[in-house]
């Protein structure tokens, strides 16, 4: 589940009723919870800012383990960002994924975080090492380590999901990081090239290809597609509103194959996993679903759209 909380509206309550839906969430097969981040001037639909305090708050409230979907790189100093995520790998007990992306290139002026003259890749690459080498040194020693504390739960620390729509991403997070990580607003042919490179790139070893995608489920397709038109309209419109609808050759018109009958996310599901996706995260509640439409999703997934996959 990706969980949508935005700065359009009081925190605290937005946070509750996440709360409510992660229960319902882990009650119906899901094995993950999913947070963004982003630093507005203004308030907006969705994603707050510094993921890693909201989720150390729900890390007391739910048993799911969490990731963050994605952390904006430009806003962190590496050694600070060792430490922080280190403690939240503590308090969710092991239960971290850190997915990391970017972001602006005006971030490291407004928020502190900033390349050091690198290259923007060169500096993302250099700065995963970093984390690496951080918990990695926290959890042996040694001469010359320079370890954090307290350490990861995890010897090593968390795995790390690094994201960006560039055939340059892709082959970063192969090459440096544990897993790629595709937004919401990545169209399926985006997503779909960026796979292939990654697996390519990613040669026989292990990996995670995650993705984001907006999801309402209803018995009737038709009627999940009418209350999605409505319900997900902030969301879509604030992507489409900074032409930030991506495919391969620029902005797109948005799709949702998550959107329908529960027959027909199965086979949306299939092919994600047939492309090399080993993940989805569900957006099922984004600004303006109501809640019990969010949580009839959670249990249509459970009940008909998760059995159907494991009997495939």
């Amino acid at each position: 589940m990706a969980i949508d909380l935005g700065s359009a509206a009081p925190t605290r309550p937005q946070v509750d009723r996440a709360t409510r839906l992660l229960e319902t969430a882990e009650a119906n097969g899901f094995s993950s919870a999913w947070l963004g981040e982003s630093y507005h001037v203004r308030p907006e639909v969705f994603h707050l800012p510094a993921a890693l305090i909201v989720l150390a708050h729900l890390a007391g409230r739910t048993n799911l383990p969490l990731g963050t979907a994605v952390l904006l790189a430009r806003a962190y100093e590496p050694r600070r960002l060792a430490y922080e995520a280190a403690l939240l790998d503590q308090l969710c007990t092991g239960r971290l994924t850190l997915g990391l992306a970017l972001g602006n290139a005006d971030l490291a002026e407004r928020v502190g975080g900033g390349t050091d003259g690198r290259s923007p890749g060169e500096w993302f690459a250099a700065m995963v090492t970093v984390l690496r080498e951080t918990w990695s040194a926290s959890a042996a020693g040694g001469p010359g380590a320079q370890p954090v504390a307290p350490p990861p739960a995890r010897p090593g620390g968390p795995p790390m999901f690094l994201g960006g729509r560039t055939r340059a991403a892709a082959l970063r997070a192969a090459t440096v990081g544990d897993g790629y990580y595709a937004a919401t607003n990545y169209d399926d042919d985006l997503l779909t090239a960026r796979a292939a490179e990654y697996w390519d790139a990613r040669g026989n070893a292990s990996g995670d290809v995650a993705v984001t995608r907006l999801c309402l489920v209803a018995p009737d397709a038709n009627d999940a597609r009418r209350m999605a038109a409505g319900y997900f309209a902030a969301v879509v419109n604030y992507y489409t509103g900074r032409r930030a609808w991506m495919g391969l050759d620029g902005a797109v018109t948005p799709r949702f194959p998550l959107v329908g009958s529960p027959a027909d996310v199965a086979a949306a599901l299939r092919g994600y996993a047939s492309s090399g996706v080993t993940s989805v995260q569900l957006r099922v509640a984004p600004h303006g679903t109501p809640p019990e439409v969010a949580r009839r999703t959670l249990e249509l997934v459970g009940e008909a759209v998760l059995p159907e996959l494991d009997e495939s």
